[in-house]
């Protein structure tokens, strides 16, 4: 007997079912056995990271060094304000009140320094705030305020001696009283970052060897406002003294 006749087409595609119906069972199969393994969220994580770096690099992180304190150059931070607009800032506000008289800004390579003679701050040998000198630095502080730079206040003296009958045991003591001072008044006028105090004594009066005599005994005696280029950390704002750098 002689069965039907197979074209070929019929044939050529017939073993496509039997493909298909592996294909699911296949398929059914790998469900079945993810389904009844344990999921490592840990381990996907870091492939995931990997892949992350491969694919889109970053730049590796700044640390510092082992012998550099919180806090300290060598402490990665994120960059403040530029310092030539705020040197600009600063010299308009000075130039326009009368009260800024006498003080001065220093724009050096990575810091932006105001100087205020002692004699406008504070009376002969005191660290307490003269009475006229507190809106002064209240009005500073206001503008400081505004800023995202880190801050450190520095007290200087001059190589002589302190007047008779002076409260302080010696010219480190004066220094970091008048700027623990000044920074206090800063902190009332509302600049609430971190600060860092310091206080100098007449370690920088060589750095005056070019200022006329008569100036140069001026300057010696006065509390620096030092803007850095930088944006403050979370420590809290510290006191010192410090002799070099």
């Amino acid at each position: 007997m002689i069965g039907p006749r197979r074209t070929a087409s019929s044939i050529s595609t017939a073993w496509m079912v039997t493909f298909s119906d592996l294909v699911v069972l296949m398929l059914a199969f790998f469900v079945l056995m993810f389904s009844m393994s344990s999921f490592k969220a840990e381990t996907f994580q870091r492939l995931s990271a990997s892949l992350t770096d491969t694919f889109n690099p970053r730049p590796a992180p700044v640390q510092a060094s082992k012998g550099s304190a919180p806090g300290v150059e060598g402490t990665s931070r994120a960059p403040g304000q530029g310092l030539g607009y705020l040197a600009s800032l600063l010299e308009t506000t000075f130039a326009n009140d009368d009260r800024f008289s006498g003080a001065f800004i220093q724009l050096l390579d990575e810091r932006l320094i105001v100087l205020m003679p002692a004699d406008l701050l504070f009376e002969d040998g005191e660290a307490d705030l003269a009475v006229e000198a507190r809106p002064v630095v209240g009005e500073l502080g206001t503008l400081l305020a505004n800023l995202r730079n880190r801050v450190a206040v520095a007290g200087h003296t001059d190589p002589g001696p302190l007047p008779d009958g002076s409260p302080f045991a010696g010219p480190w003591d004066l220094s970091l009283a008048r700027a623990a001072s000044v920074a206090n008044a800063l902190r009332l006028a509302g600049y609430m970052a971190p600060l860092e105090v310091w206080g100098h004594a007449d370690t920088r009066f060589d750095a005056l060897a070019e200022v006329p005599d008569a100036e140069r005994a001026r300057l010696a005696r006065r509390v620096d406002i030092v803007i850095l280029p930088d944006r403050p950390g979370p420590a809290p704002w510290t006191l010192g003294r410090e002799g070099a750098g």
